[in-house]
């Protein structure tokens, strides 16, 4: 059994998103039969930030489907590992908010997809 594992660096690398800001990224093409996914974030700043993750059948409309929780809420100064809720879609992107309303966050996110 082949393990063919990508590693996609969201937003090109390290992002900073002012109080209250939102940022999604483009869109992530899913390929093959396996759909294991996890995301690495490093944030830092004096915010505090929401990972979540929209889906696509038809790369027009995104949404959260029914029963997919955020990746990470009220996530502050850290690294961590994440495991994504999965299904079969054909398309994803993560967006970001900066939930605290006060100062902004710094992170670094890097998708791994399998």
């Amino acid at each position: 059994m082949a393990s063919n594992l990508t590693s996609i660096a969201l937003f090109g690398g390290l992002k900073t998103l002012a109080k209250s800001a939102t940022a999604t990224t483009g869109r992530i093409t899913l390929t093959g039969p396996e759909g294991y996914f996890s995301l690495q974030v490093t944030l830092t700043g004096s915010g505090t930030g929401k990972f979540e993750v929209l889906y696509s059948n038809d790369d027009v409309t995104y949404v959260t489907p029914t029963g997919v929780s955020d990746v990470v809420t009220a996530l502050t100064v850290g690294t961590d590992i994440y495991q994504i809720d999965n299904g079969l879609y054909k398309f994803m992107k993560i967006k970001v908010t900066e939930t605290g309303g006060v100062n902004p966050i710094t992170f670094l996110a890097t998708l791994c997809v399998q």
